[in-house]
């Protein structure tokens, strides 16, 4: 049967554009189908919009991080695409990076480069990217193949990779269409519950409108009988009755990960300084002050000396009880927890055990990690590690194609006749110490914007 291409790339977020990208490199023939007007708009908000791309460990750091299942589940994909591996390369597809506290961010912090750079190797491989798709069925052909159908049109496939993503930021494309999908071939799904989200509290402490940031703090997660879970440590965010940042959204994954029912929380204010330094520390001028002088937010330090008993506020300062009211939806966790059965798919390759051809990536599997990078790390080496299984099927190697910059380096767009640019006036030239230079359009240009007749219009 003559398919309209390769392979067909669902979804354009983290994973579907690492995928695009990679089969860009090794030769593949794909279209990208990705539901909204504009690829990537969860990877901008990545990192506070820094992007935080991975972590700076080793594979068995990293799954340690992850935990079970997913740690196992991802052991090839994490051992032939690690963190030092991702570095190398974004450093040779032009984007530098850096570490900070463990986590790796592109040399600028801005999300921006690392969408860009996904676009223009895209752009540069020629793959067809085709916006304002959504897909509303897959479906296997008797000769095999696939045959996919959106609203306005139908394509077919011989492999399919599915990296729509998950439930969580529903305006960014993140809608549950692959899960909807897989549901629709008969695949087993897990039930999808908030990871990495904030909790709505009900304490004495907080009040409307307050909103701090404590640098460092730590979360126990205790189920119903008492039993410790887990520790978690990063900053909290409080606002208003909402606590997030990393400590809370680390505590959430791990109640979601267990599927506790019932569950409490216990706030450590001062992690690392036993009970008897505090009482010291905070015994030196009054409460408020002293709290102050740890670095707590100058809102909240009135507010915690009134709750703090006057004859132990060391003890109560190390263990507050957080009355958790609930736990933020879905719609606003930054990943979610469940998905596609792990037991559906092989993880040596990210193939569908029972529809070969079909192939997942990202988060709309049953896999995540905590905050630090790990989440779109597990979405750029699934990508990277399902291209190479289709490759390998293809009999085409993942190397065989590697773009070289100097084919576009010094392509120059063409010009009317009559344009008032000439040969050796165009492009101007720019002294080399000029910082790179992004044009409105979104492409990148080393060199300044085209004439306005050959440029396109503002999207």
């Amino acid at each position: 049967m003559d398919f309209n291409t390769q392979l067909i790339i669902i979804g354009g977020g983290a994973a579907g554009l690492m995928a695009a990208a990679t089969a860009g490199e090794t030769g593949l023939k794909c279209i990208v189908l990705e539901r909204r007007h504009r690829p990537g708009l969860k990877l901008l908000m990545c990192g506070n919009n820094r992007c935080n791309i991975s972590h700076a460990g080793t594979p068995e750091d990293m799954k340690e991080a992850y935990g079970e299942p997913t740690a196992s589940f991802l052991d090839e994909a994490l051992r032939r695409f690690s963190s030092t591996a991702l570095r190398s390369l974004f450093s040779r597809w032009k984007v530098p990076t850096i570490v900070a506290r463990d986590r790796i961010y592109p040399a600028s912090e801005d999300a921006d480069d690392v969408l860009h750079c996904f676009t223009d190797k895209i752009r540069d491989f020629e793959i067809p990217f085709m916006t304002n798709c959504p897909v509303s069925s897959i479906e296997p052909l008797p000769d095999g193949g696939f045959m996919i159908k959106s609203p306005s049109l139908s394509l077919t496939a011989k492999y399919v990779l599915l990296a729509t993503g998950g439930y969580s930021y529903p305006k960014t494309g993140s809608v549950g269409d692959g899960q909807r999908i897989a549901a629709d071939l008969g695949l087993n799904l897990t039930e999808p519950r908030p990871g990495l989200a904030g909790v709505t509290v009900a304490q004495p402490w907080l009040q409307p409108g307050e909103k701090a940031d404590i640098q460092q703090a730590e979360i126990t997660v205790y189920d119903g009988e008492q039993r410790r879970i887990a520790v978690t440590r990063g900053n909290l965010l409080v606002e208003g009755d909402c606590l997030r940042g990393t400590a809370i959204f680390d505590a959430v994954r791990q109640i979601s990960r267990h599927n506790l029912q019932d569950f409490s929380l216990v706030l450590d204010l001062f992690p690392g300084t036993s009970v008897t330094s505090l009482q010291s520390l905070l015994s030196r001028g009054s409460l408020a002050s002293a709290l102050a002088k740890q670095d707590i937010p100058h809102p909240l330090c009135e507010l915690f000396a009134d709750a703090a008993p006057s004859s132990s506020p060391a003890q109560f300062f190390k263990r507050i009880p957080l009355d958790v009211k609930e736990i933020r939806p879905l719609k606003e966790a930054i990943v979610t927890v469940g998905g596609i059965a792990l037991q559906e798919i092989d993880p040596k390759t990210m193939e569908c055990k029972r529809f070969p051809g079909l192939f997942f990536a990202g988060e709309l599997m049953d896999i995540d990690g905590p905050t630090g990078g790990f989440n779109l790390h597990a979405a750029f080496a699934t990508a990277r590690l399902a291209i190479a299984s289709i490759a390998d099927q293809c009999g085409q190697s993942p190397k065989s194609k590697q773009f070289q910059p100097s084919q576009y380096q010094d392509r120059q767009p063409s010009r009317p006749q009559s344009s008032r640019w000439s040969s050796n006036t165009y492009p101007p030239k720019r002294q080399s110490s000029a910082p790179r230079k992004r044009s409105d359009r979104g492409d990148r240009w080393d060199k300044p914007e085209p004439p306005s007749w050959n440029r396109r219009p503002n999207r």
